[in-house]
């Protein structure tokens, strides 16, 4: 059976496209092929394709090394870097430390030669800065006496409302002495038995103010501990308010540089520079009788660039004194514990003069 004629036409046309193709791709090559010239361009255009492409792997390669090369040179960099800054630092820590060496032959020279004193353990510090001026056996654990006191008034302080009244009860006159006399249901404010006891160092107001502040005296103990803890003081105990000696086998200490801490802290408290600045006070009883109060620091009526702050005495403390003072815009404070009767005067007040010349 034959084919349609539509579909031999077709097949017909196809096989004489195919034809002519191969015809003139055949004259093409066979033409190349005979033509010596065009072989030679060719050959040229190849070499010169190869040429580049040898060119193009060499600059490949060469920015391979340069890439090598910058990334050497930046951990170098970093490495002088980090020299550099080392020896700035060095320096730095140099220069500081021959500053400081400068400013303490300075210092060393205006104040003049340290006074010969007698207590066991002192420090005097800038409250400012906190830096250290002097120091003796500064962390030698023992009592502190009435210095105590301070921290006492440091929590009533801050507890504030210095106005409210107190009512007093019979467990606040039950103390050894010193005592003011207070009797049970008498009522005075805070702020007068505040002032009454950093004035006179009355042992029943500090009983009396510290039943006040934490319901029971031996409530106010663990609040002064508290404290203490929060300020980093870590050789200090205490177990009662006044610094009266504790029960035999009860801890109660601290050290001339942790008081010095406590003693900064009171100084930034208005309330209590005021009241620690007074030479004297007026205590007015119930009945309106009055009762004449002298501060016991002696400093504090001796010179007059003493501004305050607390005595305090008791066998195993010796004598005791924290005093305060500013002169030409610095400010010192000194501790100076278990000193003897005359020499706790004496020493304070020449180290307090010595600090603030400078």
């Amino acid at each position: 059976m034959s084919p349609c004629p539509a579909i031999s036409r077709r097949l017909h046309h196809r096989s004489t496209f195919a034809a002519v193709l191969a015809c003139t791709l055949g004259s093409f090559f066979l033409a190349g092929c005979g033509d010596p010239k065009r072989e030679e361009r060719l050959k040229w255009r190849e070499e010169e394709v190869d040429a580049k492409e040898a060119a193009v792997l060499r600059r490949d390669a060469e920015i391979q090394q340069e890439r090598k090369q910058i990334e050497s040179l930046k951990l170098d960099l970093a490495a002088k870097q980090k020299a550099a800054e080392k020896l700035q630092t060095e320096l730095a820590a140099e220069l500081d430390k021959y500053q400081r060496v400068r400013r303490e032959l300075e210092l060393k020279e205006l104040r003049g030669p340290l006074p010969n004193i007698s207590a066991e353990r002192v420090i005097i510090i800038d409250p400012a800065t906190g830096d250290v001026i002097f120091e003796k056996n500064a962390d030698k654990e023992g009592a502190i006496a009435s210095t105590t006191k301070l921290l006492t008034a440091l929590l009533v302080v801050e507890t504030g409302d210095l106005d409210k009244e107190v009512v007093v009860q019979k467990s606040d006159t039950q103390c050894a002495p010193v005592r003011l006399g207070l009797k049970e249901g008498e009522v005075y404010t805070r702020r007068q038995l505040l002032t009454a006891v950093m004035v006179k160092s009355s042992n029943d107001i500090a009983q009396a103010l510290a039943r006040d502040n934490a319901g029971t005296m031996e409530a106010f103990v663990e609040k002064m501990n508290a404290r203490c803890a929060e300020l980093g003081l870590k050789h200090s105990v205490f177990a009662n308010p006044h610094g009266l000696p504790a029960a035999e086998g009860v801890p109660q200490y601290s050290t001339a540089r942790d008081l010095s801490v406590i003693a900064a802290l009171c100084d930034t408290k208005p309330e209590i520079r005021e009241i620690v600045s007074l030479k004297s006070y007026r205590f007015v009883k119930p009945d309106k009788r009055e009762i004449q109060l002298e501060n016991t620091n002696r400093v504090l009526r001796n010179y007059s660039y003493c501004d305050g702050m607390k005595t305090g005495y008791t066998n195993a403390a010796g004598y005791c004194l924290v005093c305060s003072g500013e002169k030409n815009g610095k400010r010192r404070i000194v501790v100076v514990l278990n000193d003897t009767d005359s020499g706790v005067w004496k020493d304070s007040q020449a180290l307090l003069e010595w600090a603030l010349r400078a």
